[in-house]
């Protein structure tokens, strides 16, 4: 498995296509910040659009770009505004509603008589480990472009299949739309990965030519004690050099980003098995049951009895 697949698997990420916008310009989509975990996306599968928001520049998107917030915040899309135009132009946007028909998403639309755009908006949820470990590491306003079939073949044929699939009502158009959304988040990182400057964090020591290899060690046998040393023979470094591009790269050191990634590990073999404490502890590189607690308590600020339970929605007694 390569390291982006071993990264991503370790995480749960639920995305969700919900709304299809069928807009014709003046129109504005303003929308709420989002709660925490939640990161809003909007695939532009026609015509263009504007993105403003807080402490962003503007942003032009055409069809087949996708932008994502990860950190949730609030922000506008818009066509047919004046680029100056603040809320003063609201008033001259048709007004979007709701629109009557079938089809496997909610519909909206306007009455614009201008160029047409068509927005497919949706949630990537992400789990308590995720999102210690990856929101960080994304930037506030994640844009990928893949408007060109041959820069992304697979996300330029993910997004044209999803703008088929929820224009009309066709047997199975909705498993079928929760199944693509699914490998949406995955191809999404692939190409920011290959087009963007990433933020300090995993995904910048997987960007790396060098401290990758590190990664893909750590992820490949997170139980392995590892060392400095040992990483940085694996990244063909020396020590030190290794020591200072990790903490650059990731804003934490080797140590801390093996115990984040045991502790996704730990996390997600709790939630899905009934294996005991003590066997996780194990597997993912604790001799001690009692160390294990520590640090998953620490981690997420509960026992993994506790988190187990709590997870899944059942009772019992606190952990200590």
């Amino acid at each position: 498995m390569d390291t982006l697949s071993r990264l991503l698997s370790l995480f749960t990420i639920h995305t969700s296509l919900d709304i299809r916008c069928e807009l014709a310009a003046p129109w504005v989509l303003d929308e709420p910040p989002s709660t925490p975990g939640t990161a809003p996306f909007h695939v532009i599968v026609e015509g263009s659009a504007r993105v403003d928001a807080p402490g962003h520049e503007p942003l032009a998107l055409q069809a087949g770009d996708i932008v994502v917030f990860p950190g949730g915040s609030a922000h506008r899309l818009h066509a047919g505004l004046a680029q100056d135009a603040g809320r003063d132009a609201l008033p001259d946007a048709a007004p979007v509603r709701t629109l009557d028909g079938a089809g496997p998403l909610l519909r909206k639309g306007n009455a614009g008589a201008g160029p047409a755009t068509g927005i497919l908006c949706g949630t990537l949820v992400f789990d308590d480990a995720a999102r210690r470990a990856l929101l960080g590491a994304l930037p506030p306003v994640m844009v990928v472009r893949a408007s060109r079939a041959d820069d992304f073949p697979g996300l330029h044929a993910l997004v044209r299949l999803l703008q088929h699939e929820t224009a009309d009502t066709r047997p199975g158009a909705g498993v079928i739309v929760a199944q693509l959304s699914g490998a949406l988040f995955a191809l999404l990182m692939r190409a920011w990965l290959a087009q963007s400057a990433t933020t300090p964090g995993l995904f910048a020591v997987l960007a790396d030519r060098r401290l990758g290899h590190a990664l893909q060690k750590m992820l490949e046998a997170p139980q392995q004690p590892w060392t400095v040393a040992e990483l940085a023979a694996a990244s063909f470094v020396s020590r030190a050099t290794f020591a200072r591009l990790f903490v650059q790269l990731s804003g934490m050191t080797p140590a801390d980003a093996l115990t984040q990634l045991r502790m996704a590990l730990a996390a997600r073999t709790l939630l899905h098995g009934e294996r005991p404490v003590g066997d996780v502890a194990l597997e993912v590189g604790y001799q001690s049951e009692a160390a294990f607690n520590r640090v998953f308590k620490r981690h997420y600020g509960i026992g993994p009895g506790g988190y187990r339970r709590g997870q899944r929605g059942g009772a019992g007694p606190a952990d200590r």
